[in-house]
């Protein structure tokens, strides 16, 4: 759900947009709007990178006093965390997270635990993971436990902070010729002896479970599992508010996620739908969970975690970077992974992350087809000149965080994340 605002006679109207249907309007109010959850958050009008004066909202109110988050003896100073998403959350992506600031734990791509193992080679999703910054998590994914339990090891020799295991992704790769992902939660007892299996593997390092609501709608396990989990020595579950069935386009289930968390005594990560402080607050209301892990909406807005950390603590929370900084980012960026990968592997590569830049911005569309085609960085940097605005155009839309409505994005159906 992205939300709309707009001046109506002195008065604000916040609409809901649900993919499918059309706008609808639930509440006006006068000086102040309501948060999803009834409570009330000032308006301060400020200036989009995209636009002119674009109502955006300031959390000022009682923080939720979450505090840190818990995870066994990892101690995470924000309850917000950077999912794990296959072909995007690579090391310059992650750097690139760090530098906004307000993400708890970033994740590593998905790493498969029998092709390390049997292969006997470390996997480019782990390039540069002993020299990073810490903490650091790394998702593992298999069927077999002798494969986690090995790859674990490894992985306490790489001094990485905590080690998460895949029970969610809903690819037919993973799920039908693999057997893994989703597939497992069809059988809870699976789960356990891969979570056991994981943390004999891992030692004093916490190991996690991420999972679905189930594999379908007609299979809605993830209470089962995630009590598996934690008898099996999971510190902490995440929990995507979708079945492995489910599209995007279907809203995430808060009733099915309290229930996970009403179910079991460790911490449970709320993920799906958060793009934004709002949305944030609403997950952490309506369903206890104990964190939140953004997917989706930080590959277009990276600065997502600092945001909600802010609203978190009921702090301001400042308008999105200029297009300036934006088109900044953008090239330096693409001079990482030119200079991790080499040219023109490295614009290759970038092609995806560019193309998720200037989200909702006029004229995007014709950028974003031009630099999925770049050849080279010569060529990246001449599009980028050419099509990148460096005015402000005319923005039409913002969500109620004052951050724009995230259209005609390239879809996430070739990957594994939130």
């Amino acid at each position: 759900m992205n939300e709309r605002i707009e001046r109506s006679g002195g008065c604000l109207r916040i609409w809901e947009r649900h993919p499918g249907r059309e706008c609808r309007p639930p509440f006006e109010s006068q000086p102040t709007h309501s948060s999803p959850t009834g409570r009330s958050l000032p308006v301060t009008p400020t200036r989009s990178p995209q636009g002119p004066e674009v109502p955006a909202a300031t959390p000022v109110r009682p923080p939720l006093k979450l505090g840190p988050l818990q995870l066994g003896p990892l101690t995470l100073e924000s309850p917000v965390l950077a999912a794990p998403i296959a072909g995007f959350t690579d090391l310059v992506f992650r750097s690139i997270v760090r530098e906004h600031g307000g993400c708890g734990l970033i994740f590593t791509e998905m790493v498969s635990a029998g092709g390390w193992i049997v292969g006997n080679i470390p996997p480019e999703r782990l390039r540069g993971v002993a020299e990073e910054e810490r903490p650091l998590g790394v998702q593992l994914w298999d069927r077999e436990p002798a494969m986690v339990e090995e790859a674990a090891r490894r992985l306490v020799d790489l001094g990485v902070s905590l080690i998460d295991l895949n029970f969610g992704c809903p690819k037919k790769r993973i799920m039908g010729k693999q057997g893994a992902g989703a597939k497992l939660m069809r059988d809870p007892s699976s789960v356990g002896r891969m979570v056991e299996a994981t943390v004999r593997g891992a030692g004093s390092v916490p190991v996690t479970a991420k999972m679905r609501l189930g594999p379908s709608c007609d299979s809605l396990t993830a209470p089962a599992v995630a009590l598996a989990a934690e008898s099996a020595g999971a510190v902490a579950v995440t929990v995507h508010g979708r079945t492995a069935k489910d599209s995007y386009a279907v809203q995430v289930n808060f009733d099915r996620l309290a229930e996970v968390v009403n179910t079991v005594s460790i911490p449970v990560i709320a993920n799906g739908d958060i793009d934004g402080p709002l949305a944030a607050i609403n997950m952490f209301e309506r369903t206890g969970a104990a964190g939140v892990m953004v997917a989706r909406a930080a590959l277009s807005r990276p600065w997502i975690f600092r945001d909600i950390a802010l609203a978190l603590r009921g702090e301001p929370v400042p308008p999105p970077p200029t297009l300036a900084e934006q088109r900044a980012q953008l090239l330096r960026h693409h001079g990482r992974l030119v200079t991790a990968q080499g040219d023109p592997w490295g614009t290759v590569l970038m092609r995806k992350f560019a193309c998720r830049y200037l989200s909702g911005v006029p004229g995007a569309r014709e950028f974003r087809a031009a630099i999925s085609r770049a050849a080279d960085a010569k060529d990246f940097r001449a599009i980028v000149d050419a099509l990148f605005p460096a005015d402000a155009p005319e923005f039409a839309e913002a969500t109620a965080d004052g951050s724009p409505v995230i259209t005609n994005q390239p879809a996430l159906e070739e990957t594994c994340g939130g």
